[in-house]
C-alpha cells in the first residue's frame, strides 16, 4: 500500500511538473534575491591584492520589474559584503556593489517550472583600499581607489511557480565589473530568490 501510495504521488508530481499551470500574471513585480559572490582578479602589477578579492561573499539584491508574456525587464541594486584581509605587513579591504538594468526571457512561463536567460548592464561601485602596516610610523595608505564602472553581467536560472502571482528563482550570473588601477575585476555569483507581480 505504501509503494502504490508513493508510485502514485511521484506520478502526479511528474504530471504537474510537465503539464502547464494557470497562466502567470503580467505585470509590475518586486523581486528579492540572496546568495553568494566570488570576485576575481587579474593583475599583473601587483598594485591590488587578488588574494583579498578571492573569497565567497554575502550578496543581497532587491529589484524593480515589469513582466510580459515571456519577458521580463528590471533595475536592481546589488549588494556584496566587503572583503577584509589583515596580515602582518598590511590591511586590503574590497568591496562592490551595483545598480543593474536586467532583461529575463522565460522559456515556458504557463508552466510550473521555467528555465531562464538574462542579461544586464549597468554601473559598479568599486572600493579598494590598502594600509601599510610596516613603516614603523603607523599604518600608511598604500593606495585607495574607487572607480564607478560600465558593468555588465549574462546569467540562466530556474524558476518555479508557487501562486501565479509568487516565484521562487535560482540562478547564476557571471558579471565584468571593469577595471581598478591595473586589474580587470569580474565576478561569479549563485543566489536563490522570490518574485511577486502585483
Amino acid at each position: 500500500m505504501k509503494k502504490y501510495l508513493l508510485s502514485t504521488i511521484c506520478i502526479a508530481l511528474v504530471g504537474l511538473a510537465c503539464n502547464p499551470a494557470y497562466a502567470e500574471c503580467d505585470g509590475i513585480y518586486a523581486a528579492f534575491r540572496a546568495g553568494v559572490v566570488k570576485h576575481d582578479v587579474s593583475d599583473s602589477s601587483g598594485d591590488i591584492n587578488g588574494e583579498t578579492l578571492d573569497d565567497n561573499r554575502l550578496m543581497i539584491s532587491g529589484a524593480l520589474g515589469y513582466r510580459y508574456d515571456h519577458f521580463r525587464g528590471e533595475l536592481e541594486y546589488v549588494w556584496r559584503k566587503h572583503t577584509n584581509d589583515e596580515t602582518e605587513f598590511d590591511v586590503a579591504k574590497f568591496k562592490s556593489y551595483s545598480f543593474m538594468l536586467n532583461a529575463y526571457y522565460d522559456f515556458m512561463p504557463d508552466h510550473w517550472w521555467s528555465p531562464y536567460l538574462n542579461a544586464g548592464v549597468g554601473l559598479t561601485q568599486l572600493k579598494y583600499s590598502n594600509i601599510d602596516i610596516t613603516s614603523g610610523q603607523g599604518r600608511t595608505s598604500a593606495g585607495n581607489y574607487k572607480p564607478m564602472n560600465f558593468t555588465w553581467s549574462v546569467g540562466a536560472g530556474l524558476s518555479l511557480k508557487v501562486t501565479n502571482r509568487l516565484n521562487v528563482d535560482a540562478g547564476y550570473r557571471y558579471y565584468d565589473m571593469g577595471g581598478i588601477r591595473h586589474a580587470d575585476v569580474t565576478a561569479q555569483e549563485i543566489y536563490g530568490g522570490i518574485r511577486y507581480v502585483f
